[in-house]
């Protein structure tokens, strides 16, 4: 079915006739579940909107793509966009002096020209993308990100420190799309640091003070993590690591990543429920997490009669948390509990 219908036409569904509510990002029927319009975000951003609608037929213009998490995606070149060779209308390569001066025309006006003015909007946003890529996120967090960079920055008066802001954007995105396991704000500095950008958590959270208001308020996004945001991610991270699996043969371990990465994830929930909600209230939902998966792997071991695949050690390399922090958890939390 065709997904472009315009909002304020559709308070009902056209197919079972039910009433249509706003779930996130989409419209849906309570009925039968039909997705009425994507409402995510906009296609594109355009940074100079025409405000004059009364354009005659001679008033044509052109406007360089300008998408919301992306540059150069439209709009005219030089040749292709990274060409360094030239040719005529009929394919033919041009003589020597016609490519240099084709070749100078392009490195001093193309790109310049597409850029004059949004300097800061095109480093920001290629920021944005080189970040994305390193730590793996969804397409969902990048483009909500830059929406919530050009809302911010449109509103704003006064833009402090454009880097930390767009750091902050992430960390606020990752949390709207918590399914895509939320990441830390010291992670993020740690990714930042290493692109040789300095950014801090006390910017992160000076942004979050100040531009928070600007944007749009979602309860999903405001509501603390818990521990089980954080399972599904530590598992892969330890099921994925070369060393558990050499220590999986080692002890002689049957089942397949996909079989223990389904028997940890079991076994780390129900361990969860059976927490007493005033014990984890105190503790940090992302280290108690780590200390969960450890604790799960000994309970699986003693079910099935085998030898336990986690040390403190492994856990810690594979989930990147203090082996400390692991051992301080389990200890006065869980241990008492599970291996009385």
């Amino acid at each position: 079915m065709n997904n472009t219908y315009k909002i304020e036409n559709y308070k009902i569904c056209p197919e079972c006739h039910g009433s249509v509510i706003k779930n996130l990002h989409e419209n849906v029927c309570v009925e039968c579940g039909l997705i009425i319009n994507d409402l995510q975000l906009m296609d594109s951003y355009q940074y100079n909107e025409i405000k004059n609608t009364d354009l005659s037929a001679g008033d044509q213009f052109v406007s360089i793509g300008k998408t919301i998490d992306n540059v150069c995606t439209l709009g005219s070149h030089i040749g292709y966009y990274s060409s360094n060779s030239f040719f005529d209308h009929r394919n033919m390569i041009l003589p020597s002096a016609q490519q240099k001066k084709f070749r100078k025309l392009k490195k001093q006006y193309s790109l310049p020209i597409k850029i004059k003015n949004h300097e800061t909007d095109y480093r920001i946003l290629g920021i944005l993308n080189r970040i994305t890529q390193y730590m793996n996120l969804s397409d969902n967090v990048k483009n909500r990100s830059a929406y919530f960079y050009q809302s911010i920055k449109k509103k704003a008066t006064n833009i402090r420190n454009h880097v930390s802001l767009i750091a902050f954007c992430i960390y606020y995105s990752s949390r709207e799309f918590s399914q895509n396991a939320p990441i830390s704000i010291k992670e993020i500095c740690k990714v930042f640091t290493i692109m040789g950008h300095r950014i801090n958590p006390k910017l992160i959270i000076r942004d979050s003070i100040t531009y928070k208001c600007f944007i749009m308020k979602n309860e999903k996004i405001n509501r603390p993590h818990k521990s089980e945001d954080y399972i599904n991610r530590f598992v892969n991270s330890i099921v994925n690591s070369s060393e558990i699996c050499v220590r999986m043969k080692k002890k002689g371990i049957s089942w397949t990543k996909e079989e223990y990465k389904r028997k940890l994830e079991t076994k780390c929930n129900s361990t969860l429920k059976l927490l007493d909600l005033n014990v984890r209230r105190a503790r940090n939902p992302f280290i108690l997490a780590g200390a969960v998966i450890y604790c799960a792997d000994k309970l699986i071991a003693k079910e099935n009669n085998t030898k336990t695949i986690l040390t403190q050690k492994s856990a810690s390399n594979a989930m990147e948390i203090a082996e400390y922090s692991i051992r301080d958890h389990y200890v006065k939390i869980l241990k008492p509990i599970f291996f009385p």
